[in-house]
């Protein structure tokens, strides 16, 4: 067998998820994946990363995802009043994927992460350490594609371009304890980035 192409051996990570070179997680354990942009209201919460301002080289500044070295479970009191701004536009939240119980579910996968990689343009030429990426839902199904793209998702308002993800035809029902990003009234969800 001289000339047969092989795959790469996969490499298995934290939580037995097996990813293979080539990116991309091997999916056969849906329960395992996380949500990379969560809402902070989701019962298992995990703080992942905080929203800085950089310079944007046009007299402006984009803001940019700073990933902390380790994920942070919410205290049971958190209050997201005392930061004095929305946590979704200061900080950025995982938790476990709804899977199809979510308002993002598309096709069998996450629809959000699919529209960022169609709709937006990478903002770093090399995927950003992430303590997420061995269970994360978009890295699962996009590789690191979406991660070079993932540091530009935020909730902030300002001087931002909606993400449009498609309604399904028939749409899940979503958990009453998770929130969903804003809804569109044309159909699909908008997340602001």
């Amino acid at each position: 067998m001289p000339d047969e192409q092989r795959d790469p051996p996969a490499i298995l990570c934290p939580k037995g998820l097996a990813i293979d070179q080539k990116g991309g997680a091997n999916m056969a354990d849906e329960k395992v994946l996380d949500c990379p942009s969560a809402p902070h209201q989701h019962p298992e919460a995990k703080l992942i990363g905080v929203v800085l301002e950089e310079d944007d080289g046009k007299g402006g500044a984009e803001a940019r995802v700073s990933y902390l070295e380790k994920d942070v479970a919410l205290p049971e009191d958190f209050d997201p009043e005392s930061l004095g701004v929305d946590p979704g536009h200061a900080l950025r939240f995982s938790a476990p994927c709804a899977n199809n119980g979510c308002g993002q579910w598309r096709d069998g996968g996450c629809g959000l992460g699919k529209a960022i990689i169609e709709q937006m343009q990478p903002v770093v030429d090399v995927a950003p350490a992430c303590t997420l990426r061995a269970t994360c839902r978009w890295f699962a199904e996009n590789g690191t594609a979406s991660c070079v793209r993932c540091p530009q998702i935020t909730t902030r308002r300002h001087r931002s371009q909606p993400i449009h993800v498609p309604r399904s035809p028939v749409g899940p029902v979503r958990p009453e304890k998770v929130p969903s990003p804003a809804h569109d009234p044309d159909g699909g969800a908008t997340v602001r980035i």
